[in-house]
C-alpha cells in the first residue's frame, strides 16, 4: 500500500529532497512520537502491584461478583434474544 504516489509529487520536490534530508525528516518524526509516548516510572515495581490487586480482588469477593455476573448476563441475553 503506497501512501503517497510519488508521481503525483511535483519534479521539484523529489529533485531537492537528498537522502540526508529525508533521514532528518524521519528522525524528527521519531523523536515527536517518542515525546509522546514517553513516560516516566517512579515505582518500577509493576508486577508486586498487579499481585497485590489480583489478591485484593480475590480476597474481597469481586471474582464472584464478576462470575455470578456473568451468568445473569448470560441467562438475561438468552431470554431477550
Amino acid at each position: 500500500m503506497l501512501l503517497a504516489d510519488p508521481s503525483s509529487l511535483p519534479l521539484d520536490i523529489l529533485t531537492t529532497l537528498s537522502i540526508q534530508d529525508t533521514f532528518h525528516l524521519v528522525k524528527e518524526q521519531s523523536l515527536e512520537i517518542g515525546t509522546i509516548l514517553a513516560q516516566k516510572i517512579e515505582d518500577p515495581q509493576v508486577l508486586e502491584k498487579m499481585q497485590a490487586a489480583y489478591q485484593n480482588f480475590i480476597k474481597s469477593g469481586q471474582l464472584w461478583a464478576l462470575i455470578i455476573g456473568f451468568i445473569l448476563g448470560y441467562i438475561f441475553r438468552s431470554f431477550t434474544s
